[in-house]
């Protein structure tokens, strides 16, 4: 068992007692899906990613007006180099993982599923 000391806090890696962190991930939350909820799923986001050992880099809040809110995430995901987008439910992609799957993995929290990128395997 680690203990942490002055010299040597607990990281995410060494307070989980897990191997290395797998994924660098994005969180995607959609205020104009979530409303009053949203701070709400951006935490259990948070949670999801930490309990699942992902990195995750940030949560995208796009602007509420934004034309293409699903796009933006994605280039804010592609800048960061992230692997993985995690949503709280499949409605912040328009209840369409395919806009995401061609260059990113997708993890929903609730219900917890993950869509496999198709890039990845050549498709």
């Amino acid at each position: 068992m680690k203990f942490a000391t002055a010299m040597a806090p607990l990281t995410p890696l060494a307070a989980a007692g897990t191997g290395p962190i797998r994924q660098r991930a994005v969180g995607f939350v959609r205020t104009d899906i979530s409303g009053t909820d949203a701070e709400r799923h951006a935490l259990e986001i948070r949670r999801y990613a930490w309990r699942n050992n992902y990195r995750l880099l940030y949560t995208v809040r796009p602007p509420i007006d934004h034309a293409d809110p699903v796009g933006y995430a994605l280039g804010l995901a592609a800048g960061l180099d992230a692997a993985t987008i995690v949503v709280f439910d499949l409605s912040h992609v328009d209840n369409r993982p395919e806009l995401v799957c061609d260059d990113f993995d997708l993890v929903t929290v609730c219900p917890p599923q993950t869509w496999a990128r198709t890039a990845a395997a050549g498709w």
